[in-house]
């Protein structure tokens, strides 16, 4: 008996510390923001002070000196995930009496050429704009321009197209790219058919590459691979104005 009245007594001793720290840390004052940027990051769409302006509202509502207490966590959140480059933002109290900001970025894999006006208009797969692993749109950032591939045709008039059975396999196919350097800065443009069928405009030579569908990448890529390395250091350069990888087991040449 005496041993469950030492258990329920050191229960209550730790549950009494608990809330007391609890109870110093949400009325210590923050001391300042301390931002958390994106390590993993390829391109840096946001510099601390972006952020520090995004959570303030450019410093409209400044948080340094407020009781923590008084600070919705949440609510800053929704604040800086209003900026749609922004893919997730986690912002919480460290122990040393900081407000700390945590970002993770949007991840572009092309950028859909349009023109559009952001506070006429909606970003759509039409009118422009960044496309990213999720499927989404999201607007070009003012401050760095991701070096991704460039996406245009009909598919993407239609924005639905994009999370379709065959907008998938296109973003698989992008990620694909992305994740190939030599691919990646070899291939500039991707124009997209309505279809979903694929043409790329390389960076090197005057030609076009009949991709067919954004399926089977690994065996196309390999047969463009001999088309550079085996037929082109041969013809040369500037014969071909188009080649097609589209049919199995066949490379032509025009």
């Amino acid at each position: 008996m005496k041993r469950w009245i030492w258990i329920i007594l050191g229960v209550l001793v730790v549950g009494a510390m608990f809330f007391y720290v609890e109870y110093q840390q949400n009325n210590k004052r923050c001391k300042s923001v301390v931002v958390r940027l994106d390590n993993k990051a390829e391109y840096p769409f946001f510099s601390e002070q972006d952020i520090k302006d995004l959570l303030t509202v450019k410093g409209v509502d400044v948080v340094e000196g407020m009781n923590f207490s008084d600070i919705n966590f949440k609510g800053l959140e929704k604040r800086v995930l209003k900026n749609r480059l922004i893919k997730k933002c986690d912002v919480f109290r460290d122990l040393s009496g900081n407000l700390v900001v945590a970002i993770e970025q949007q991840r572009p894999i092309g950028r859909i050429m349009g023109s559009f006006n952001e506070a006429t208009q909606p970003i759509t797969a039409e009118s422009g704009g960044y496309l990213t692993e999720s499927g989404d749109i999201i607007p070009l950032s003012g401050r760095f321009a991701a070096r991704t591939v460039i996406l245009s045709g009909d598919f993407f008039k239609n924005t639905k197209a994009i999370k379709s059975p065959k907008g998938e396999q296109l973003i698989d196919f992008l990620k694909q790219l992305q994740q190939n350097s030599f691919w990646k800065s070899q291939v500039t443009e991707v124009i997209v058919a309505e279809d979903g069928e694929l043409t790329l405009t390389p960076q090197v030579g005057q030609h076009q590459i009949d991709f067919g569908f954004p399926e089977d990448a690994d065996v196309k890529f390999e047969k463009l691979k001999v088309f550079y390395k085996t037929i082109l250091p041969i013809s040369g350069w500037e014969k071909y104005h188009r080649v097609s990888v589209k049919f199995k087991n066949q490379i032509v040449c025009e």
